[in-house]
């Protein structure tokens, strides 16, 4: 695939470096801070409610947690057919729309049942097909959480995967069609090493009692309870020096992570391969820090995916510099003829790929 279409050095995440907030950056070209997802677990002060990540998780199907339209939306409004097998944020009503099929997200589907589903919406009568389809895998994320992704088992889950957008590419084979469509491989992070000797212990510094911790590691966000910002911000400003930390409002620009109500007050920022916790939870859990994690600034090359496209609207053989995944938006956009809205995607980013 990557041979024959358009491949860039590597894709950007936004920050953190999470899985719905790339998820999210993605089907709307908009940076968290905008989309609202600011990470797998927050908290919406205005409502004092908590959204969160997993299996049969009621905040995820919550439509108000959504601020952005995903691209699937505004394609269903404009007259096309989308489905989702699997996304976040599909299983909500945004803006009172869902894709016309979609799956309610099951980890225990196979990703060979997975590639049939998609076969099989292929397959139904022109005018009931969807024209935008996702297919999501976890594996690479799960095995990398368990080993890291260096580990010798990292190879054989890339053998897998590789084997089942074999089995999607065969199936469209033999349909005959898969010079008619146009299909976007990518990923939502990266992985980076973890051990139990780079680890930043937050109860050194501060009372973990007099704060509210929303997010632990590698980006730890604090709410205030009983200290004020400033206490909590001077006591872990500069005390280690593989964590920065940061006021909502001075955080690097770059980060795009400012301006929305629900990021806290204060972020610290694990350097690459670190990991910020307590002393309590790490005596308590001695297999973890270990494997791999994800989180993490994306300056770090480690955190960057992978972004390979082939179709009849790609250019062949061509290799485009690193970019972020929002410009991804854009480029579905395009392809699809559809008005995409305003975003912080850019079509110029993603030009250089079209024929």
């Amino acid at each position: 695939m990557k041979n024959i279409g358009v491949s860039a050095e590597s894709l950007r995440p936004v920050f953190p470096s999470k899985t719905f907030p790339n998820h999210l950056s993605v089907v709307t070209g908009c940076y968290p801070e905008n989309h609202g997802i600011i990470s797998n677990y927050m908290y919406d002060p205005e409502w004092d409610a908590e959204y969160y990540i997993g299996e049969n998780s009621e905040p995820v199907k919550d439509p108000r947690w959504y601020d952005r339209e995903p691209i699937w939306v505004t394609a269903e409004k404009q007259g096309k057919l989308t489905g989702t097998y699997f996304w976040p944020g599909s299983e909500a009503d945004i803006n009172g729309v869902r894709p016309t099929y979609y799956g309610v997200y099951d980890g225990s589907i196979s990703n060979e049942d997975r590639v049939q589903k998609i076969l099989s919406w292929i397959d139904l009568p022109k005018n009931n097909r969807p024209v935008f389809m996702t297919l999501y895998f976890s594996d690479a994320d799960g095995w990398g959480h368990d080993y890291g992704p260096d580990a010798i088992e990292m190879s054989t889950i890339i053998k897998e995967l590789d084997d089942n957008i074999g089995l999607l590419i065969n199936g469209l084979m033999d349909r005959n069609i898969l010079e008619d469509i146009n299909i976007i491989i990518t990923s939502d992070h990266g992985m980076s090493a973890h051990s139990r000797d780079r680890v930043i212990f937050l109860d050194d510094y501060i009372n973990i009692d007099s704060v509210r911790v929303l997010n632990w590691s590698p980006v730890t966000m604090i709410l205030s309870e009983d200290e004020s910002i400033d206490t909590i911000f001077n006591s872990l400003n500069g005390v280690h020096p593989q964590m920065s930390v940061y006021k909502k409002e001075n955080i690097p620009e770059r980060l795009h992570f400012k301006n929305h109500y629900r990021i806290p007050p204060i972020i610290c920022i694990a350097e690459d391969g670190w990991s910020i916790t307590d002393h309590d939870y790490f005596n308590d859990r001695p297999t973890k820090f270990t494997g791999g994690g994800h989180g993490y600034d994306p300056i770090n090359r480690s955190m960057h995916g992978i972004l390979i496209a082939h179709g009849p609207a790609l250019k062949e053989g061509v290799s485009i510099n690193s970019i972020t995944n929002i410009h991804i938006y854009e480029l579905i956009a395009h392809i699809l003829d559809i008005d995409a809205l305003e975003t912080d995607a850019s079509f110029d980013s993603i030009s250089v790929m079209l024929r």
